[in-house]
């Protein structure tokens, strides 16, 4: 069991490092457009998603974050160079991400949505954050990478990526 565990939080955390790498433009690069393959109404439903995300994260919100993510062992997080895998470990995360800061602002910019089949996309967005934490505010700019699974209920995270540039 437990290898089957590692042999699928590999097999995910290489998928999302592919889309990663495949959506880390450089620093000339302008912004890709959508591609014409990619449904409009993936492009909608995958959008509301990650603003369903984007506003669970600013009114701090386990409960409206854990509905946006795949509740099973191949969900996979990485964060600040930290990985979880499998949604217990995402929670965890999220119940202690969101106790230890007073107040988290996102802003999503340049968002495009990536069609990977008939139930899979991703999106790729440049993300800025601030976290605030009694007096102290951090403010971090990156790249945010999702991967999006089709369900009875909509579109689910099953894989997030976030990375950013350290000031220097």
């Amino acid at each position: 069991m437990r290898s089957l565990v590692v042999r699928r939080a590999c097999e995910a955390t290489i998928l999302a490092l592919a889309i990663l790498v495949a959506g880390c433009p450089g620093k000339t690069s302008a912004p890709a457009s959508p591609s014409a393959t990619t449904p409009k109404d993936v492009v909608a439903a995958v959008k509301a998603s990650i603003e369903q995300w984007r506003q669970g994260y600013e009114v701090r919100s386990v409960e409206a974050l854990a509905r946006l993510y795949a509740h099973d062992l191949d969900v996979v997080v990485v964060q600040e160079g930290l990985t979880m895998i499998g949604w217990s470990s995402v929670e965890a995360y999220l119940k202690d991400r969101i106790a230890r800061v007073g107040s988290i602002h996102i802003r999503l910019k340049d968002v495009q949505v990536i069609s990977l089949g008939l139930e899979a996309a991703s999106a790729v967005a440049t993300m800025t954050r601030e976290l605030s934490e009694g007096t102290t505010t951090v403010t971090e700019s990156g790249t945010l990478t999702l991967v999006f699974r089709k369900t009875a209920d909509g579109w689910v995270i099953s894989s997030e990526h976030y990375s950013y540039r350290r000031p220097g």
